[in-house]
């Protein structure tokens, strides 16, 4: 049985992803000049990195991340202090995705979970946006962007199918109560080309904190009405001003409590009578934060919150995007030699 490693292998992936005349794809800033150092460098690529904190990293790899992240044509509105969450100015976020599914046998398609574009090919999300196999299949799922009222046709607009979807390898849910490893990337069939109504938000840096109190930002067509149930969209995409809650806070029993891990963010109000909190609708979309800069960075993805949206003592709770950095460029990796 040949295996990985074995010489015939290891000509085909180089044939495939580079030369065996010294050259190699961009990807690598090192020249890769065999291919048994080749595939000895995809057997080191396609390590799956599993948990926060536990990664290994090339130095050589090179991932070719948007340099003109987390600007905005149209500037959002947050000059003034938002006591309730409000409509957007349309495009103002021109990052935020519909991430929307053709059920079997439907000819229409349904907006499930919000996203974030942060890559001509990538769209960051929640994992528990794909369960019941809707993960493996892919064909069935659209990425919209540039998109306001969410139920017209609008001339902005722009549909892109999806090629796969990955669900971080250790989430559970719902086998297991809690939502750990909440985070997924949707790769598009297509590149996503910026516009003046589309652009990429920029990641943060890997394990950057945010101090209790910041003010980020949550947007997302979720149900704006509160309700527990029924969930209603809204027509226009949705913003709201958040304060990020200390960690020790929210880990409290009349919080969350031990739900909570140290790779989360929490953000909301401790009473019922601020802006509300990420709705169920907004599953998968941003948080997003400027940390002493123009630039629009998402610290997090929607993952959980309390049923009607606002209640008191249960501050929304997001994936903390710098914690999984690491799996983000695992996953890029691993699809492109795999793929």
């Amino acid at each position: 049985m040949r295996g990985p490693c074995h010489s015939a292998t290891a000509r085909s992936i180089a044939h495939k992803y580079g030369r065996t005349d010294g050259s190699a794809p961009s990807l690598w800033k090192m020249s890769i000049r065999s291919p048994l150092l080749l595939c000895l460098t995809l057997v080191l690529a396609v390590t799956q990195a599993v948990s926060p904190g536990r990664h290994l990293q090339p130095k050589a790899l090179h991932l070719d991340w948007p340099k003109d992240c987390g600007l905005s044509h149209f500037k959002p509105n947050t000059a003034e202090r938002i006591v309730s969450g409000n409509e957007a100015r349309p495009h103002s976020w021109p990052w935020q995705v519909s991430l929307q599914v053709r059920p079997r046998g439907s000819k229409h398609y349904i907006h499930v979970c919000g996203g974030t574009l942060i890559h001509k090919n990538w769209v960051l999300t929640a994992a528990h946006c794909f369960q019941k196999g809707k993960a493996e299949d892919a064909g069935s799922w659209r990425i919209v962007l540039g998109k306001h009222q969410l139920k017209r046709s609008e001339t902005a607009e722009r549909i892109f199918p999806v090629r796969r979807i990955y669900r971080h390898e250790r989430f559970r849910y719902p086998a297991h109560s809690e939502l750990d490893y909440d985070i997924a990337l949707v790769k598009a069939a297509t590149d996503i080309q910026p516009s003046n109504f589309i652009r990429y938000a920029c990641l943060p840096r890997r394990q950057t904190g945010l101090k209790p109190g910041h003010y980020c930002w949550v947007t997302g067509w979720g149900d704006t009405r509160g309700g527990k149930e029924n969930v209603s969209l809204a027509e226009a995409l949705n913003q709201a001003r958040l304060p990020i809650i200390d960690f020790k806070t929210c880990r409290q029993k009349k919080f969350w409590g031990d739900r909570v891990r140290d790779s989360m963010i929490c953000a909301g109000f401790r009473d019922t009578e601020g802006p509300p909190a990420a709705c169920q609708g907004d599953s998968g979309g941003p948080l997003l934060c400027q940390l002493g800069r123009d630039r629009w960075e998402v610290h997090g993805v929607v993952s959980f919150g309390p049923i009607g949206c606002t209640v008191e003592n249960k501050p929304s709770v997001f994936t903390r995007t710098a914690a999984y950095i690491p799996w983000i460029e695992a996953t890029r990796i691993r699809d492109f030699f795999l793929h």
